[in-house]
């Protein structure tokens, strides 16, 4: 799985399922067909760019897929295990990776509640964390770092009520360290090793 991933995987900007709008699609090379095939997985992603193209993985988006594989879902990263395009796990994984590539992130500061005091923890990207919104604790994933801020992309939506915007699954935030929390808190059944106070 890991060589055909390094070599073979791009992005495809175009309509594909004739919706009228472009979106990003993961496409793959058939490994089981005698001729040469792809496999196209479409995702909710907006295209950025207003032609069709198609554009190889980075190594950047290949270190984010397989870093997201090994922590969202635990998945064996070797060349024997084959990559499940039915798992609903997988696509999410993809969907985040299109999303981290592609959705320019926007600030999360407007749509912050009020901050709450917990332990602070040395994040890393893949984390799966939680935001305490105006509309309640959301899941994210953490896809970029810097010395102040994590770029992340949410699992959850986020009704912005009047005021604010809404947030879909797979948008793009940027969101000051000190405002994350531990990924328990947007849990609607936390976790058996959760602590609730």
């Amino acid at each position: 799985m890991t060589q055909v991933a390094k070599h073979q995987l791009k992005w495809r900007l175009a309509d594909v399922e004739g919706t009228g709008m472009d979106q990003v699609s993961i496409v793959m090379p058939e490994l089981d067909s005698a001729q040469p095939k792809e496999i196209l997985l479409p995702t909710d992603i907006p295209s950025p760019h207003p032609t069709a193209m198609d554009l190889r993985w980075t190594e950047d988006d290949l270190s984010l897929f397989f870093m997201l594989l090994e922590k969202m879902l635990e998945w064996p990263l070797d060349d024997q295990t084959p990559l499940d395009l039915t798992d609903d796990g997988i696509i999410e994984v993809l969907h985040v990776v299109a999303a981290a590539r592609f959705i320019t992130p926007l600030p999360a500061d407007d749509i912050l509640a009020e901050e709450i005091s917990t332990v602070l923890y040395e994040w890393d990207i893949g984390d799966i964390i939680a935001i305490n919104s105006h509309d309640g604790f959301k899941n994210a994933v953490i896809v970029a770092l810097d010395s102040i801020d994590a770029t992340c992309v949410l699992l959850d939506e986020i009704n912005g009520h009047e005021q604010y915007f809404d947030f879909e699954v797979f948008d793009t935030l940027i969101v000051n360290k000190h405002s994350i929390l531990p990924g328990e808190f947007g849990q609607v059944c936390p976790a058996s090793e959760a602590v609730i106070h």
